[in-house]
């Protein structure tokens, strides 16, 4: 990428110059202006690094990199309230934000946002390829890792305690007397899933349950209804399913009435975010709390001390979960 000292020197000008030139200042002739823009325009050249000050190289943004997977950003339950986090810890900061979407199959491609040095330090959200994460890392931008796909001991990372919430929402379903617990989740290679599995297979143990693998399903993102099917299928079906999200117990629900299984009469769910649907659903749906718009709100300033060389060392931060009972679990004899 061309440098502001090599515009300089292609137009035979000071680096001030090219700055005043870029940034529209009066105190240069229009002809020299006129010379650098074009230049600026032919190598692909942004001033935003320079916006407050050549000194500094301080640009007052913060970027935020989410993989919006299957779902617009507006339209996902769970991170759109971490994005809310963030904007309100950054307006808080005086901090400008500048957003970028991946999609699932994203390419290994450098953002712009860190090629032109628009921002001062970088939030990466979700399920980010590791190939991408590593050009950032490679970087030397300030970073911080929320709710990643997978573990990362070089990275300032904001985590949740998913397993710790899925030890206690198995255990609650085992206090209502229910033994056969079915567990369905999306890929157990993403990191949360992973720990979220983990939790409920502890809990089993602790309360010295067999393991049965006929009760765990696995894989794909939105297959609650089909896991769920498989599940109620089953010889000796289970009493309950814990679902390692909210979306795929709530689609789990549609399975469950398809075969004329009766909620909470006939089986259980609890689910684990606290999305907003899980609230409005019939019957609400009990589940695990995370505190999404924490995770954003810890990330900004996490990211701020980094910036500012206030955070020397690598640090995990584990956002605590709390079990929310609603009317999706019955107990049982």
């Amino acid at each position: 990428m061309v440098t502001i000292k090599e515009i300089a020197r292609l137009a035979n000008v000071s680096q001030s110059t090219v700055s005043k030139a870029l940034n529209n200042r009066p105190d240069i002739s229009e002809v020299t202006r006129k010379k650098i823009q074009e230049l600026a325009e032919y190598y692909d050249f942004s001033p935003n690094a320079f916006g407050k000050g050549l000194k500094s190289r301080i640009t007052g943004n913060l970027g935020v990199i989410f993989c919006r997977e299957q779902q617009p950003l507006s339209g996902n339950p769970f991170y759109s309230r971490v994005l809310e986090g963030i904007e309100g810890e950054i307006a808080i900061n005086n901090y400008n934000l500048i957003l970028q979407l991946l999609s699932v199959t994203h390419p290994t491609v450098f953002p712009k946002m860190i090629r032109e040095h628009q921002v001062d330090g970088l939030i990466l959200v979700g399920n980010i390829r590791k190939e991408f994460i590593q050009l950032i890392q490679n970087s030397n931008t300030p970073l911080i890792m929320i709710d990643p796909s997978y573990y990362n001991e070089k990275c300032n990372q904001i985590l949740i305690d998913n397993e710790h919430g899925a030890f206690t929402a198995t255990s609650y379903l085992i206090s209502n007397g229910h033994r056969r617990i079915g567990f369905i989740s999306g890929d157990l290679i993403r990191l949360s899933f992973r720990q979220r599995f983990d939790g409920y297979m502890k809990a089993l143990k602790f309360h010295a349950i067999k393991t049965d693998e006929d009760l765990i399903v696995t894989g794909g993102e939105e297959k609650g209804y089909e896991h769920v099917r498989q599940l109620l299928h089953l010889r000796k079906a289970p009493t309950a399913i814990f679902s390692a999200n909210d979306i795929n117990a709530i689609l789990g629900y549609n399975a469950a009435r398809d075969l004329n299984y009766r909620i909470p009469e006939d089986i259980s769910f609890i689910g684990f975010d606290d999305i907003e649907l899980a609230k409005m659903v019939s019957p609400p749906l009990s589940t695990v709390r995370v505190y999404k718009e924490e995770l954003g709100s810890i990330a900004i300033r996490m990211l701020l001390k980094t910036i500012n060389s206030e955070i020397q060392t690598i640090q995990n931060t584990v956002v605590p979960v709390k079990l929310v009972e609603r009317a999706s679990v019955t107990k049982i004899d």
